[in-house]
């Protein structure tokens, strides 16, 4: 019986090692993936970001323009 214990415990100790090494290495991969989408993120709100001011010059312009000619 106490054979036993010890190959249980010894058994649980190498499947707890086992999971938890696949555990760091997914963790790996996660850390990736969320650096790619952060880094993808920045580059999206950029873009939205230049084209709401690159709108709002071409709506200024636009307007300013029009009053220049109405005058």
């Amino acid at each position: 019986m106490k054979y036993l214990k010890s190959v249980k415990a010894k058994a649980v100790a190498g499947v707890a090692l086992i999971g938890g090494s696949a555990g760091f290495a997914q963790a790996a991969d996660y850390t990736t993936q969320i650096s790619s989408a952060a880094t993808d993120g920045t580059t999206n709100v950029t873009a939205v970001i230049a084209a709401v001011i690159g709108i709002a010059i071409l709506g200024f312009s636009v307007g300013r323009m029009l009053g220049w000619f109405s005058k």
